[in-house]
């Protein structure tokens, strides 16, 4: 059957061998794919407790077409380095229960074949969102039909995803009863369901490749450091962008959740302790669990998974990571990279310091020896001007969080194991005017193009070819193929905006970026006397302006 080229959305039934009846979209933006939006993959039984995967679709809707609910967090931060809502933008709404669902996109053609003839299963695709565990979902900049619209007019159909799961104090708060890292077990849920029931789509549930950006990498560290389900392997290739767990994000220990839990208790002025605080906590409505869990964030903290050896494979300490992740038995290949400045994000920050507060906090954490050590590598001088200084403290913050610890990890699979590694650096400049952060390449700018659902709003052609471009490179690896050649041949593939998606070789990139890779060596070797630590180079509460 054709395609539809009506202008207006319409509808698709399809049944589905297990879970029977569904309705899905087709929309005239991708015609060759079926949208079913929203599916919802699990329950919970109550607010701090763990999710259920659905077996089945008993007794609820089947139809698919419409947006779903968020779980319940401040979207003040979600469109406006895209430029802001766009007209005709789906409006979004939460819903603490009812937020636990999934999207899954599928070439109309194979659909269509499966009714009529046995065909081959597809690979599939599933997105784990970012947003500092705090924010994020299923929306418009997130829609990855486009990239499975993209799979088809290049002839490698895919079949693509996308998660929700619950988030800030609702999912990554640990309780006084033991409960903990609520978010990620909702994931770890979402890819059961998609083991379980994507066949029944025309998937492979032998080919599942994970990407995720931002907190979305760090959830899939967090998954291949975890103990796999007795039904075997959830995925087997995975694509981190911006995400490697390193010293700010790795998993906190219990001692640091249960402070977590009190502050969070203070934000809602609940002076009572463990059991009787969590049960204020119940009564509390939603709402207010959203504004205490933002005012955390806002006094510079972030929200991290927990130490849980029901869920992780082994303790886990910042400097262990690169070899804890190489010790993953069912992933081999693997994209990683970031985007050409990270630490843009952290300008307020930067600018609530100087040179020598800077040095100050740095000692706080590391001997004078070490902190003199990152001063002298980010070109730092106690008497340098405060605009000469802000460039290399944001630099600074971005390889902290993102670039140091995807550059150990990198370095580290090339040595000591046999899996494929393919580097990348993406730094293309957000286009978008209305953007905070227009015109640089920061953290999370490689989403607007990955996923090619704001093409409409980029100015020129050769900003969608290079958005097209991003979309075939990570569709050909989840198809099996070598997207470009391997890291450990000291090659980078590298978006920029002179030649688009370009490998390089590292000393190519540094010549024409400027910025040198040792600088990320010789910041990991200024932290080596903190191996074996649960330890946060910076104490970034401190740093809040």
């Amino acid at each position: 059957m054709a395609a539809s080229t009506s202008p207006h959305p319409s509808t698709y039934a399809f049944v589905h061998p297990t879970l029977g009846s569904l309705t899905g979209l087709v929309s005239p933006e991708t015609p060759d794919v079926v949208r079913f939006r929203a599916i919802p993959y699990a329950t919970f039984p109550g607010r701090f407790q763990h999710s259920v995967l659905r077996e089945d679709l008993e007794g609820l809707s089947r139809d698919f077409t419409k947006q779903g609910y968020a779980c319940p967090h401040t979207f003040s931060l979600d469109d406006i380095h895209s430029g802001g809502p766009h007209s005709g933008q789906e409006p979004v709404d939460t819903s603490e229960f009812e937020s636990l669902i999934l999207d899954v996109n599928v070439p109309r053609s194979h659909l269509e074949a499966l009714s009529k003839e046995s065909v081959g299963k597809l690979p599939v695709m599933t997105y784990i969102h970012g947003g500092g565990f705090m924010l994020g979902k299923i929306d418009a900049q997130h829609n990855t039909a486009y990239m499975a619209q993209h799979s088809m007019s290049i002839s490698k159909p895919v079949i693509s995803a996308a998660i929700q799961y619950r988030l800030g104090a609702l999912g990554f708060m640990a309780i006084p009863d033991g409960g903990k890292n609520f978010g990620l077990k909702d994931q770890r849920n979402a890819l059961l369901w998609i083991q379980k029931f994507i066949d029944g789509f025309g998937g492979d549930e032998g080919r599942v490749s994970l990407f995720g950006e931002s907190a979305g990498g760090f959830s899939i560290c967090c998954h291949m450091l975890s103990h796999p389900p007795p039904s075997g392997p959830l995925f087997n290739r995975v694509m981190i962008m911006s995400g490697i767990l390193g010293p700010v994000t790795a998993p906190s220990s219990e001692e640091d959740a249960t402070e977590v839990f009190k502050k969070i208790c203070t934000n809602l002025s609940i002076q009572e302790c463990g059991e009787n605080a969590l049960t204020k906590l119940h009564a509390l409505d939603v709402q207010s669990l959203v504004t205490a869990s933002d005012i955390y964030t806002s006094q510079g903290n972030l929200w991290r998974p927990v130490s849980d050896p029901s869920f992780f494979r082994s303790d886990i300490t910042w400097d262990k990571v690169p070899e804890l992740l190489g010790e993953c038995e069912w992933v081999d290949e693997i994209i990683i990279g970031n985007t050409g400045f990270e630490g843009q994000a952290n300008l307020g920050v930067a600018n609530s310091l100087t040179p020598q507060s800077f040095l100050e906090h740095l000692k706080r954490e590391l001997s004078d020896e070490a902190a003199n050590k990152v001063m002298k590598t980010y070109g730092m001088a106690l008497d340098m001007d405060q605009n000469t200084f802000l460039t290399p403290a944001m630099r600074w913050f971005g390889d902290l969080v993102f670039d140091a610890p995807i550059h150990v990890f990198a370095k580290h699979i090339t040595a000591h194991t046999s899996k494929r590694i393919y580097r990348y650096v993406f730094d293309i400049r957000n286009p978008f005017p209305n953007a905070p952060f227009y015109q640089q390449a920061h953290h999370w700018a490689d989403v607007y193009f990955l996923f090619r659902a704001m093409q409409f709003r980029f100015p020129h052609q050769w900003l969608k070819d290079v958005s097209d471009r991003h979309a075939e490179l990570w569709i050909n690896f989840a198809c099996g193929e070598k997207p470009w050649s391997e890291y450990k041949h000291g090659v980078v593939m590298v978006a920029d905006e002179r030649e688009g998606w370009v490998e390089k070789t590292m000393e190519e990139y540094e010549t024409m970026s400027r910025v040198k890779w040792d600088r990320l060596d010789s910041l990991w070797q200024a932290w080596s006397e903190k191996k074996g630590a649960k330890w946060v180079p910076f104490d970034m509460a401190a740093l809040k302006p």
